[in-house]
């Protein structure tokens, strides 16, 4: 997935979720290593860093 996409709902795990004064705060973590926060009004996608290889 590239990023500003949305992941495959099948391939994301609820790691945490939680109540606030606007609603539910869901965190998600993707099978590739992204993250998902989700809120009523949004959905950010956090990618996975990506460090250089050592040689």
């Amino acid at each position: 997935m590239h990023s500003g996409h949305l992941h495959d709902p099948l391939a994301l795990t609820v790691t945490s979720s939680h109540r606030t004064s606007e609603g539910v705060v869901s965190y998600l973590r993707c099978a590739c290593g992204a993250w998902e926060v989700r809120t009523p009004a949004t959905v950010a996608t956090i990618r996975p860093r990506r460090f250089p290889a050592i040689d």
